[in-house]
């Protein structure tokens, strides 16, 4: 006995010097990460995910696989996330439409926001831009209305997600103008619309509007933030254009089921913040989104006031669900 202790006590030894060597293998992530996006590609979603992706796999030291997964006003993508294994490993865009104007039109969604979800960090704000084709002759915004109103329900606008729909029905109610929606599956199938003539306006963010509009296939008659944005310095805010109190600002965020452990959750948060406040912020900005990462607690405030604000300008406008 005397002889083998020495023996026990090194194997003991090894183990135990082992152990935290495999503890810190296996620290969060020791895998890939899914990043489900609930629209199609080509729109703001897809566009801000694919600027952060690179940045995302240096911060985490993890792949980050991109899943678009478009439908339903972006709820089928929510849904898949809702139900995911919380386990850190799918996470999923988190848009203002899905999240939380969806919720006030769709009563038969599988998940709800404040029950299935937990925030990880608001991602960006962004304006909605009305356009026009250039075959609508009209160069301002009171040029617009007064065609529009001299034709009542005779021109088209499209939407790509129910946040545009809402605000564009809100804004044609309060401008005294009727003009017929056209859904489509996300933003940058609803421009690609707007640059085809299918619709004669839209309001859309800017990942997919911008490009469109400095190649001449769109006109910008108004941005819907009560600041003029960086990259169209010379288009009004619809308050400068005679709308004073109208305001609307998109949003994207990163959520997860809401059993994700804690160090998955502060580790995500951490890179995002990181990575919004380095050069892909720059290049975020570039494309007329503006970073604004935030605490988990912070972003699950922010959510749960859109949800209540959202629920309150439906029953307001008495806006019906059309997509």
């Amino acid at each position: 006995m005397l002889r083998t202790a020495p023996i026990f006590a090194a194997a003991v030894a090894a183990v135990l010097a082992a152990a935290p060597m495999t503890a810190a293998a296996q620290a969060y992530p020791n895998k890939p990460i899914r990043l489900i996006v609930p629209f199609p590609p080509g729109g703001g979603t897809d566009l801000v995910s694919r600027l952060m992706q690179p940045a995302l796999v240096a911060s985490l030291g993890q792949q980050v696989l991109i899943d678009s997964r478009g439908g339903a006003q972006g709820s089928l993508g929510t849904a898949i996330a809702a139900t995911a294994n919380p386990d850190g490993y799918t996470v999923v865009i988190a848009e203002i439409g899905a999240t939380a104007v969806a919720p006030a039109l769709m009563s038969n969604l599988s998940f709800d926001i404040a029950r299935d979800f937990a925030g990880i960090s608001q991602l960006i704000e962004q304006p909605y831009i009305m356009t026009v084709h250039p075959s609508v002759q009209v160069n301002t915004l009171a040029e617009f209305i007064k065609l529009a109103q001299s034709k009542p329900g005779s021109m088209n606008f499209g939407s790509g997600n129910v946040t545009a729909h809402i605000a564009q029905e809100a804004f044609f109610q309060t401008a005294g103008v009727k003009l017929v929606h056209i859904p489509y599956r996300g933003s940058g199938p609803s421009v690609a619309a707007a640059v085809g003539g299918e619709v004669q306006t839209l309001f859309s963010g800017p990942g997919a509007a911008i490009p469109q509009i400095k190649a001449g296939k769109l006109r910008a008659l108004a941005v819907t933030t009560t600041k003029r944005a960086a990259q169209l310095p010379d288009v009004p805010t619809l308050a400068e254009a005679g709308y004073k109190g109208f305001a609307i600002s998109g949003w994207y965020g990163l959520m997860g089921p809401i059993k994700m452990p804690k160090e998955a959750v502060d580790t995500l948060n951490k890179a995002v913040t990181t990575v919004l406040k380095g050069e892909t912020g720059n290049a975020l900005r570039a494309r007329g989104y503006d970073p604004v990462p935030t605490t988990p607690a912070e972003f699950d405030k922010f959510m749960r006031a859109e949800i209540t604000r959202w629920s309150k300008a439906v029953k307001q406008y008495n806006i019906k669900p059309d997509f």
